[in-house]
């Protein structure tokens, strides 16, 4: 059995041994040379192949990398690093492997330990093309599409398991398991990825406590999201706990699905494979661009004292029942601090909710007969703080409710809503299983990702080609605002260490440590690239560089509003060419195209919907070919002196457009038209230079 192990090290090698004597027997402790080795899976089965049981392998930190890692094209990653297939008790320390599909796969295991592991880079989707995303949606619940991704880990079949201090980062996936029962996930990092943190799929009775899984996220249809998630539950995935884990700025922060959801063909209502009786407690999936906690299609969940800010839903629970929902801070969600379609038997009870922007607590339910299937019905609300929304219940459709002690304060509540004494209501035990258990495995230093001093919010956002940006090793974070403005996160200590152009002028931004550099005004009436090159001091003898162009453009906007909501007005170019010859509701002379926020007005005095506006500009450019990129919801054009560029005048959600134009030297006009009937919004547009014209 162990012949096994050292022929696989040393026919992949030309003969170089990578074992060192152990202190301990080396049946059973075996430690591999320091060094870097660059071995091929030849046949799938692994480049490195474990064949024994009750075996420790430390690596001491070596690096197994393919040759492929050199290619630094990650969608072609093949095979797997390091294999343990049908073994018992085998403990893998210290690996750090790169540049395969799966960097560690472990099947048919019992007792597996991998500890302090280093597995990014494994084989992830491109999502980004230089400036341009691609538009990939990732397939939540389907197998056999998890099985052409990669991951830094892949267990399958696996029982009685521990994953501690894993690390696996700007790829798609970090840790994915599979019909993996009974494992301990604790201190791990799975930041930064694409795809899925932590992604589980008929796997139950799981521990997981302690992990980060922030920032991942992926480009999609000019936002954000793609069914990316810091962490994925699916399929018949029960009894697992989540507790004290990071999973911020996630394109959802937890996102618990069931095998199929939905209605068939005939109306009936699919409800394979739910994932149910599972614990989530304490962890904070602030900062979705989704929904911080997504639950569907499933029963008997609790969601207990998490922290669900700054999202667009706090929670989203489709056709579930008899879940509690219990002691959550839910704040400043954009859309909905708690949304229930089509759910029943629910206890919602001492949340708290705050700065809604639509409604705090939405309950809902269809008209037609398939709804019956699973009605909105009998739910509980019991002792919640609701305070500024929109509205402060909407319960639509929903009935047979109960509802006592809710605090509600500056959020309109319907005039039929009324609070009963609910002297029988039991909301469920609270008691969190193997808390005591959980507490002993908090890690040394362990501090969620808003405890921090790294950026936080969507403005940090930012995809890599195949993960996503990682502030970590940053000494100043930047990204682009916009075009004409660039982003600093100025951490303490850091102020006087970096050096501006005379040209430039600093604000201060959003966060408490963010600042926004853009051109100083200038007089001229044409625009310009004006690129810089900024030192940062590190030391007194080290340096690093943020460069990067800024478009200087002055734009004037007019603004107009308009009447005929049928989609098939956009047809109508003769009555819109009317519309922008016509008197403007608000002309503006403004540094950048205006921000466009969904579901209110764009600016005082203006409609909150079916509003439209044209933007001009004027630049100097040079000899060359150049790309625009839009995002928009809804219509959208692009013309460069008259010249169409884009033309997507239709009614659409959040999408990307791009466009190329061969441009001579010289001052060029830049018209934008843009329209918005209701609901969601987006407008930008960005240049690039792709090179000399012929």
């Amino acid at each position: 059995m162990l012949a096994c192990l050292i022929v696989a090290f040393v026919s992949q090698t030309a003969g170089e041994s990578l074992l060192t004597p152990s202190t301990g027997p080396i049946l059973s402790s075996l430690r591999i040379k320091p060094g870097t080795y660059t071995l091929t899976d030849m046949n799938g089965s692994g480049a490195v192949q474990i064949g024994a049981d009750g075996v420790t392998i430390d690596f001491q930190g070596s690096t197994i990398q393919s040759p492929s890692a050199w290619t630094g094209r990650f969608e072609t990653f093949n095979g797997i690093g390091i294999s343990v297939n049908g073994h018992k008790n085998v403990t893998i320390r210290r690996a750090r492997v790169h540049g395969f599909q799966y960097n560690i796969k472990a099947l048919n295991c019992q007792g597996l330990k991998l500890e302090d592991c280093e597995l990014s880079e494994s084989r992830s989707q491109r999502i980004l093309d230089g400036q341009h995303a691609n538009q990939i949606w990732l397939d939540l619940r389907g197998l056999d599409s998890w099985r052409n991704y990669g991951a830094g880990a892949w267990l399958e079949e696996c029982i009685d398991s521990s994953i501690l201090g894993l690390r696996a980062n700007q790829s798609q996936n970090g840790l994915i398991l599979v019909k993996s029962n009974r494992c301990k996930i604790v201190g791990c990092d799975f930041s930064y990825n694409s795809g899925w943190g932590i992604a589980l799929c008929r796997s139950s009775d799981n521990l997981i406590c302690w992990n980060h899984a922030d920032f991942v996220n992926r480009p999609w249809g000019g936002g954000w999201g793609g069914d990316s998630s810091g962490v994925v539950l699916t399929t018949s995935s029960h009894r697992n706990t989540w507790a004290f884990n990071s999973f911020t700025h996630g394109g959802d922060g937890f996102f618990l699905a069931t095998l199929n959801g939905g209605f068939d063909d005939q109306g009936k209502l699919h409800d394979e494979g739910p994932c149910d009786g599972n614990w989530v407690v304490q962890n904070d999936g602030s900062w979705a661009t989704a929904n911080a906690f997504e639950s569907t299609f499933s029963e008997k969940n609790v969601f207990y004292k998490n922290i669900c800010n700054d999202s667009n839903y706090g929670f989203w629970l489709g056709y579930s029942t008899r879940n509690i929902i219990s002691g959550n801070q839910i704040k400043r969600s954009h859309v909905d601090g708690i949304a229930h379609e089509q759910g029943s038997k629910c206890v919602y009870i001492e949340n708290d909710i705050e700065d809604t922007g639509e409604t705090a607590i939405h309950l809902w339910g269809g008209s037609d007969p398939k709804f019956t299937q699973s009605p909105s019905t009998k739910n509980y609300f019991l002792a919640n703080k609701i305070k500024n929304a929109r509205k402060g219940f909407d319960l639509t459709n929903s009935t047979d409710y109960k509802a006592q002690g809710n605090v509600v304060r500056n959020a309109p509540i319907p005039l039929d809503f009324h609070e009963v004494v609910v002297d029988t209501l039991t909301p469920g035990d609270t008691q969190v299983p193997r808390l005591s258990e959980i507490l002993s495995l908090k890690p040394l230093g362990f501090k969620m990702y808003r405890d921090t001093d790294l950026p936080k919010g969507w403005q940090w956002l930012a995809a890599s080609d195949y993960g996503m940006r990682d502030y970590r090793n940053m000494p100043v974070p930047w990204d682009m605002k916009d075009a004409r403005t660039l982003r600093l996160f100025i951490r303490p200590g850091y102020s006087d260490r970096i050096e501006l152009t005379d040209w430039m002028t600093k604000s201060k931004g959003d966060g408490s440590n963010e600042w926004l550099v853009t051109p100083k005004p200038s007089s001229s009436t044409v625009g310009s690239f004006r690129a810089f090159k900024l030192p940062v001091t590190i030391t007194s003898n080290k340096k690093e560089w943020i460069v990067g162009q800024l478009l200087d453009l002055k734009w004037h906007i007019r603004w107009f509003k308009w009447f005929r909501n049928e989609h098939t007005v956009y047809k109508d170019s003769a009555a819109w060419k009317s519309l922008f010859d016509g008197p403007a509701l608000k002309e503006e002379d403004l540094s950048d195209l205006p921000d466009i926020p969904g579901y209110r007005a764009p600016e005082p005095g203006l409609p909150s919907d079916h509003f439209a506006l044209t933007g001009t500009t004027k630049i100097s450019l040079a000899k060359g070919n150049y790309r625009f990129d839009t995002v928009s919801d809804d219509g959208i054009q692009v013309l460069v002196d008259g010249r169409t560029v884009i033309d997507n005048w239709t009614h659409h959600g959040a999408t990307s457009d791009t466009g190329q134009i061969a441009l001579s030297s010289g001052v060029h006009g830049i018209e934008v038209h843009y329209c918005q009937e209701d609901g969601g919004a987006a407008l930008s547009v960005k240049i690039q230079a792709l090179g000399v014209a012929p």
